[in-house]
Parts: C-alpha cells; sequence; structure tokens
C-alpha cells in the first residue's frame, strides 16, 4: 500500500478518464479543488478501492458517480458540504470527526429527473444486489448528515442517533396529521419524513449530527428519539 502523510493534492481533474484508485493510506493530507469521476456516461467512471484516510481535509472538491470499495476514513474535515453524487458503496467505513457530507442518488444535477438517469439507476440495483453491507457510520459524528440512494437496510448505524425508516412503515404512521404527535418544535424531521414518502425510495436512515454544536445537535437528536417513540423508525 502506497502512503501519503501530510501532502497536498490540489487542481487535479477526472473527467470520466475511469481511473482507478487503489492500494493507498492518506494521513491527514489535503485535498483543494479538486475532482474526481466526474461523468454522465455510466461506463466512464472510476473506481476507489481499498484505501484509507485519515484525519485528512477536503476543501472544494467535486465528485461524480464512482464505485468505492473496502474505503475507510477516519476524522474527515470539509470547509462547505462534500457532495457525493451517486457512489456506489461496497463495505466503507465513516468513523471519527466529520464534516458537512451529502450522498445523492442522481449522478448529477444535469440528470436529475431525465433519461440520462435512468443507466444509473439500473447500475445501482445491479450492483446493491451483490453487496453484503454498503456503508457504515455507527462511529461517525457528522456537522451534517444526508443520504439518498444507498439501501439504508444496509447501512450499518447507532440505533440511539441513526434510525431506519422504511416507506411501508413511513405509509402506516406518517398519514394527515402525524405531525402533531410530535414537539411543536421538531420541524426538520417531519418535512424529511414527508419527503422520503414522496420520493418513493424504499427505505432511508436519518442521522443526528453530533458532531455539530450543542444547541443544533441536541434537538435534531431529541426530535429523532421523537420519530422512533412514535413507531416511524425500524426497531433496532
Amino acid at each position: 500500500m502506497k502512503e501519503f502523510k501530510n501532502e497536498t493534492f490540489s487542481r487535479l481533474f477526472d473527467r470520466g478518464e475511469r481511473l482507478r484508485i487503489e492500494d493507498m493510506a492518506f494521513h491527514e493530507c489535503l485535498f483543494e479543488n479538486c475532482a474526481l469521476s466526474l461523468t454522465e456516461d455510466v461506463a466512464r467512471m472510476s473506481e476507489v478501492r481499498r484505501v484509507e484516510m485519515i484525519d485528512c481535509t477536503i476543501n472544494g472538491c467535486d465528485t461524480g458517480p464512482m464505485v468505492v470499495s473496502e474505503v475507510s476514513i477516519f476524522g474527515l474535515k470539509t470547509n462547505d458540504l462534500l457532495i457525493f453524487w451517486s457512489p456506489y458503496l461496497d463495505r466503507v467505513v465513516l468513523s471519527g470527526e466529520i464534516g458537512k457530507m451529502k450522498v445523492n442518488a442522481t449522478a448529477g444535477p444535469s440528470t436529475y429527473g431525465n433519461a440520462r438517469q435512468k443507466p444509473f439507476d439500473d447500475y445501482r440495483a445491479n450492483f446493491y444486489a451483490g453487496v453484503e453491507w454498503a456503508l457504515d457510520i455507527s462511529k461517525a459524528r457528522f456537522k451534517d448528515f444526508d443520504i439518498r440512494g444507498v439501501p439504508g437496510r444496509l447501512i450499518r448505524r447507532d440505533p440511539e442517533s441513526q434510525i431506519l425508516i422504511t416507506r411501508e412503515r413511513a405509509l402506516q404512521v406518517a398519514k394527515p396529521g402525524w405531525e402533531k404527535q410530535l414537539d411543536p418544535a421538531n420541524k426538520l424531521w417531519p418535512f424529511m419524513v414527508n419527503l422520503f414518502v414522496g420520493d418513493g425510495d424504499a427505505d432511508t436512515v436519518f442521522v443526528a449530527p453530533l458532531g455539530a454544536a450543542k444547541a443544533k445537535r441536541d434537538p435534531l437528536l431529541k426530535g429523532l428519539q421523537e420519530l422512533r417513540r412514535i413507531g416511524l423508525a425500524e426497531p433496532d
């Protein structure tokens, strides 16, 4: 395994070059203004396999659809929201203090709601049919985290702060007026539940941002526990 420590990687761009990044370890490295696997062609995706990142920083970087397998990230700083567009995850572990992160189901802003997205959706269905587990976030403390497009049943979680919601259960519980069962201050999670029901996904995972400031963290953790109390979360 090739190791890098205290190095800076700047302005490296992969626009559908089908790169294969594998057997590497990055310790306390900085990635800035880079792009990985920016493509709208499912056949041009890059792959990241057997990579370890420890206490790295990612600033101003973009990622497109790619296959990520046997990757471990411990401690990750982000200067802004780090968006992953349609990654296909197989045994990926996020742990420690993690910045703001969003995982999208779509391959990019321009594929949303049109025919160019279908090849990526088809690839996703076939890919996850052969995956034992996709993502482990059970020991991660995010400043912010939202995930779509990765089957919730394949995500390993901390049941106290990360809950699994299935479409079947949501349709049973989240009937008109269901929000009245919650504290009026609980605004974000009802919005997220209704958005999930409208999207049509089979399941999803909601994550309380344990790495956020107390003023943000505590109300969201309490609100998440309210969803469990009224029966929206799957039993653990």
